[in-house]
């Protein structure tokens, strides 16, 4: 209350603010711990997943005590800590197509702290339609981004009209992340969120920042008049399923299965004419482990490198576990590559299974 632009008044309006987090993990932690910290009266917790062990380094609201528990309850137990004040509500179902509407008409500010294109999107749309303010925040190694919607003033969708194909970039569990990276950009959030509901953000804005070169750019906007969410003649005037699939790839029926197992794939391999197999792990992963002959093409760089990848012969995708490998497959299926197939199971099961001189992690 002694900060200039803040008061008795200030603080009030803070109490009586309703602000909608999305996803409770990496960037939500720090915006909710600190939004309670500063008295917001009501904070919305949307996120369908549960605690677990590999999210503790960055998602600092959760803990071992509550491994296994949703994550929304696991923060309502931090955040009572804090503000035993604060009322809290949770949406344990996420935010989906079905329910983004309603719940967005319920609060007063939205932030996306999720790690998908589906749902950056869908919030988008929905703070469009219902002309609420939305916080953006993304991270990425060492990465991360900040960004200011405010409502008529421009959203999402001016910047990037089309939702990416969900392969097209890995999230912080494929690529990794520096856990600090999530404290800086979460806190910077919750800065932009308490801004906007004191009234003191008057123009959207972008921030860029690059943690381990400690530097930072902000990227002013205007609204697109062209944009197809908030343009003048809108193309998403409402909230449709199929709008914000997880990924928008066009996979081809061909005779070549999708998904083959990690003994089919050492059959393969060890014939006469093997098929090219490709490793979209991180370099850091190819340096623990590799099966022989494979060729390294990191998720992210696979739409770049499409010319390193042959079109008139089999092709084999494998990662760690096989859920990358399979976004691959799909996007390399949209593109045209009829002969490839991803390898269920990943390194790890061909080092359970086939060969159990290469390491796991």
């Amino acid at each position: 209350m002694r900060l200039p632009g803040v008061g008795e008044l200030g603080q009030c309006r803070l109490r009586d603010a309703k602000v909608l987090i999305l996803g409770v993990g990496g960037l939500g932690s720090p915006v909710a711990l600190y939004l309670a910290a500063a008295g917001v009266g009501v904070l919305g917790l949307a996120d369908p997943d549960k605690v677990e062990i590999s999210n503790l380094h960055r998602q600092i609201i959760h803990g071992f005590d509550t491994l296994g528990l949703p994550k929304t309850i696991s923060a309502a137990e931090s955040l009572a800590e804090i503000n035993p004040g604060l009322n809290i509500i949770l949406h344990p179902e996420g935010f989906t197509p079905e329910n983004a509407a309603d719940l967005v008409a319920c609060y007063d500010l939205v932030i996306d702290g999720t790690d998908n294109f589906a749902t950056r999107f869908l919030a988008n749309d929905a703070c469009v339609l219902g002309q609420k303010p939305l916080v953006h925040g993304s991270v990425l190694q060492a990465t991360g981004q900040v960004a200011v919607f405010l409502p008529l003033q421009g959203c999402y969708r001016c910047l990037y009209p089309v939702m990416p194909d969900a392969s097209s970039v890995p999230t912080c569990a494929e690529a990794g992340v520096w856990g600090a990276t999530c404290g800086v950009v979460g806190s910077w959030m919750a800065s932009e969120a308490i801004a906007i509901l004191l009234g003191q953000r008057r123009q959207g804005r972008w921030q860029l920042l690059q943690l381990d070169a400690g530097t930072s750019k902000v990227i002013h906007f205007t609204a697109d008049p062209h944009c197809p969410a908030c343009g003048t003649a809108p193309k998403y005037t409402s909230l449709l399923a199929e709008n914000y699939q997880p990924t928008l790839c066009n996979v081809p029926m061909t005779d070549t299965p999708l998904e083959i197992t990690i003994e089919e794939a050492a059959l393969l391999l060890r014939s006469s004419t093997p098929p090219v197999l490709i490793d979209v792990r991180e370099p850091s992963e190819y340096q623990v482990c590799q099966i022989a002959g494979s060729k390294l093409i990191p998720l992210a760089t696979v739409p770049e490198r499409l010319a390193e990848i042959p079109k008139d012969a089999p092709v084999l995708i494998h990662c760690h576990h096989g859920g990358r490998s399979l976004r691959a497959t799909q996007f390399l299926r949209s593109k045209g590559y009829t002969q490839v197939s991803n390898v269920k199971g990943g390194i790890d099961a061909w080092s359970l299974k086939i060969d159990p001189k290469v390491p796991r992690y």
